[in-house]
């Protein structure tokens, strides 16, 4: 794990206060969750004293782990996360008067920083889990990739003490009391903020500071035929690929954590298609779905599978927990007082170079909140966006609803569809997985192919009601390895809203093996499958519940959107395993 601090003037000739340096290389004590004996330091002041720039690790000196901080080019330049391609992507960041157009078509899960005497900047990738923050306190920007770090040295700016007290603005807190993550781009600590997804930051020497978003991608329309349809899905099944490179170079087996989920069987078949070798591992009883189905996929890649059994324990007299105030101070630390304490991370460990992923993230490429999302007519999305910034509104004060009325109110009338798909991205990702992320990074190089920044780029261009039938992530899979097409799922896709929508409704699951199934299971297995084989036929009824029409809302009107969205969902029954 990388941690990184800038600071820089805003007027020219007045040099960055010494007693924000002294702060900085204080605070690092508190804001990196390490021990501080494996904490290496890289630090640069320009020679006039107006720009700073520091970096600390934890990481040893491994051949494909980078340097806290390079230069050239008249800049230094560190990274949090990872490359694509690590010496190239350097390069062009050092060199590229545009930090912004530098960042937008390069692959990889980072956030980047770069000084110079200058000036400072830096930028985030699409999925942001990678975060920056960043604060101005008497005419001192401060930017870097901890909350708490760029909190202390602004404080420290304006109290002209080296150890301030941490000032925490209480009433920002109100989302994460909703949700237990920030649906905004707020903090805990005073002053500071988070830079949003795809966005770049530049605080000139001597001019103000400016934040520029890149543009997003525009979704394509989705073609009603098949095979275009397929040649649609072409560039993100290659940017999976790629983003799947970077695992590749290590000697050593990727350890990927198959859940037997639509997400890990994914990444398996893109790991696969990228030609890295992995290993898959899976926790669970011997007769679970999961394992088996796991074997399923293994059996099919021809990779290696652990399982590490669960074993039934006798009868305890107690059972020993961590105490909820030292499990909340681990998470208020990790996290930043920016996730809830029922969150669980990982804890400091050495370091590992041991390559790991998982599927995590997967929910970009099915829509975001729209993944279960059920009710689709106009008035179901606006509830539902509603729902997300006024969670437990009788709870709160009025202070904290009228925060949460001005942030709803930015979002409230756009297109249902792509608002749901965005605020997922946004702060769902780019939020409330930023605790989690950096957990993982503290302790190994964890590469994310699902928040690599092309792979989100490539995913935003898709249809978000499109990805939400889920038929596109079928054809990823099917793309990249044809043969786990064919692996039973353990839950088909839901079915499209259709007039009976609001009843209650079962998605087929496929029993566990050895068990007996019912003419109606069976019958529900194989439309199921001749749905996603054959998009385009009419589905019959399935155990009483007629398959609803394509294109149909809620309210059972056409919905010229989701025209072609059909494929991906499964037929509804009424026999089957509950949602």
């Amino acid at each position: 794990m990388r941690v990184y601090l800038l600071l820089v003037s805003r007027e020219a000739r007045e040099p960055v206060p010494p007693v924000a340096l002294r702060a900085a290389r204080r605070a690092v004590r508190e804001a990196f969750p390490v021990p501080q004996d494996v904490i290496a330091a890289v630090e640069w002041t320009a020679p006039d004293g107006q720009v700073a720039m520091f970096g600390w690790s934890n990481e040893p000196e491994h051949e494909l782990l980078p340097e806290t901080v390079v230069q050239g080019a008249g800049h230094r330049l560190g990274y949090c996360g990872y490359l694509a391609e690590p010496k190239r992507d350097s390069d062009l960041l050092l060199t590229e008067p545009d930090l912004g157009a530098a960042v937008s078509g390069l692959g990889g899960v980072f956030s980047v920083f770069r000084a110079g005497e200058d000036g400072i900047e830096a930028a985030t990738s699409m999925a942001r889990v990678c975060p920056v923050y960043h604060a101005e306190s008497r005419g001192v920007r401060v930017v870097g990739s901890r909350a708490l770090l760029v909190h202390l040295a602004a404080r420290a700016v304006e109290t002209g003490v080296e150890d301030p007290e941490v000032d925490i603005l209480v009433e920002t807190l109100q989302p994460l009391i909703r949700h237990g993550f920030f649906a905004n781009d707020d903090t805990p600590f005073r002053g500071v903020r988070a830079l949003p997804a795809g966005a770049v930051l530049r605080a000139p020497l001597g001019a103000r500071t400016t934040v520029r978003q890149q543009p997003m991608p525009e979704a394509q329309k989705t073609p009603g035929r098949a095979k275009d349809q397929r040649r649609l899905i072409g560039p993100l099944a290659e940017a999976l690929v790629d983003a799947a490179a970077p695992l590749g170079r290590h000697p050593e087996p990727v350890a990927l954590a198959l859940s037997g989920g639509r997400d890990s069987r994914l990444m398996a078949a893109v790991l696969k298609a990228a030609g890295v070798p992995f290993t898959g591992a899976t926790h669970g009883f011997a007769d679970d779905p999961d394992v088996v189905l796991v074997r399923r996929v293994s059996e099919v890649l021809g990779i290696e599978h652990h399982v590490d059994l669960t074993v039934p324990e006798g009868h305890k007299e107690s059972v020993t927990v961590q105490h909820p105030f030292a499990r909340t101070h681990d998470i208020v630390r990790m996290c930043e007082g920016m996730n809830s304490a029922y969150e669980s991370v990982n804890r400091y460990r050495p370091f590992d170079p041991v390559p790991r992923t998982s599927g995590s993230g997967g929910e970009t490429l099915r829509g975001g909140f729209l993944y279960d999302q059920d009710d689709v007519s106009a008035g179901g999305l606006r509830k539902r966006v509603r729902l997300i910034f006024f969670a437990a509104e009788r709870l709160m004060t009025g202070e904290a609803n009228a925060r949460a009325a001005e942030e709803h109110r930015q979002w409230a009338e756009g297109d249902g569809f792509d608002v749901l798909d965005k605020l997922y991205l946004y702060y769902r990702t780019g939020r409330w997985i930023v605790g989690s992320h950096t957990a993982t990074l503290m302790n190994a190089p964890y590469y994310h192919p699902f928040f690599d920044n092309r792979v989100v780029r490539e995913a935003l261009g898709l249809a978000p009601e499109w990805r939400r039938s889920e038929y596109p992530f079928y054809l990823l899979i099917r793309e990249l390895a044809p043969g786990l097409a064919d692996v039973l799922r353990r839950r088909l896709p839901r079915p499209p809203a259709g007039p009976d929508h609001g009843r209650s409704r079962r998605a087929v699951r496929h029993p566990r093996p050895g068990r007996g199934r019912g003419r109606a299971e069976r019958r529900a297995e194989a439309v199921g499958e001749a749905a996603l084989a054959h998009p385009h036929r009419e589905r019959p009824a399935v155990g009483g519940v007629a398959a609803a029409p394509a294109g149909a809302s809620a309210g059972g009107d056409p919905d010229p959107r989701l025209k072609g969205v059909t494929p991906g969902h499964a037929v509804a029954a009424r026999s089957g395993g509950r949602r």
